[in-house]
């Protein structure tokens, strides 16, 4: 049985972090956290269901909304600013769901901009050392990204399109290596994952992001 609830977190300004944990009854060592992107939820598909595969896998998920598209003061604010936001933001998180029991083994999720939080996280926090990773649309065109990846190493498993703007092949490539991870390609999608114009094929990418996460996550548990 699982369980629905909002854990305390408090934002870059002191204000409620918006967030659902999903506690299992039972008691589990394994800890998930859900770091979306900018303007795409954890309750959108390529979030939900590699989430809800975890959740069926027996682990909590701490699925983070930090709802910056509904906060207009995000997009006004410099570059580094912004980076601080986000930053305090999933260290908060980080630290909460952490709190909730005595995790073995932990799973960072992250989505565009997400990846850029995981990136921080795992370079700055020692608990994170045997974390295991899912980039979904990751920003490997951003440097600073690929240092850290490079720098911590983590069991990783990297998801993108062809189509998405942040598709860099030599810089998927280096963060491949650097991890020795696995990664998924997806011929014609976007930044969500989707295939513009057909349903069909969008379903079947969706199909193949589930499938590569549970080879992940056989191979890393």
């Amino acid at each position: 049985m699982i369980s629905f609830k909002s854990l305390g977190i408090s934002d870059y300004h002191g204000e409620p972090l918006s967030n659902t944990f999903m506690q299992q009854e039972q008691g589990t060592r394994q800890l998930a956290i859900v770091l979306p992107g900018q303007g795409y939820t954890a309750h959108m598909p390529v979030l939900y269901y590699p989430t809800s595969l975890l959740v069926n896998r027996g682990a909590d998920v701490l699925c983070v909304e930090y709802d910056y598209y509904r906060k207009p003061a995000f997009g006004k604010v410099s570059g580094v600013e912004r980076s601080r936001w986000l930053f305090a933001d999933a260290t908060a998180a980080l630290e909460t769901g952490l709190a909730q029991r005595p995790y073995e083994r932990i799973v960072l999720i992250g989505k565009s901009l997400g990846t850029l939080a995981m990136g921080r996280l795992l370079t700055t926090d020692t608990r994170l050392t045997h974390a295991s990773c899912i980039w979904l649309t990751p920003l490997v065109r951003n440097e600073a990204l690929r240092r850290q990846i490079a720098q911590a190493k983590p069991r990783s498993l990297f998801v993108i399109g062809t189509a998405d703007s942040h598709y860099d092949a030599a810089g998927l490539a280096e963060v491949v290596e650097a991890t020795h991870g696995q990664s998924l390609v997806i011929k014609g999608a976007n930044h969500s994952l989707e295939i513009v114009g057909n349903i069909s094929e969008s379903l079947r990418a969706m199909e193949q992001v589930v499938q590569a996460v549970a080879t992940f996550l056989d191979t890393v548990s």
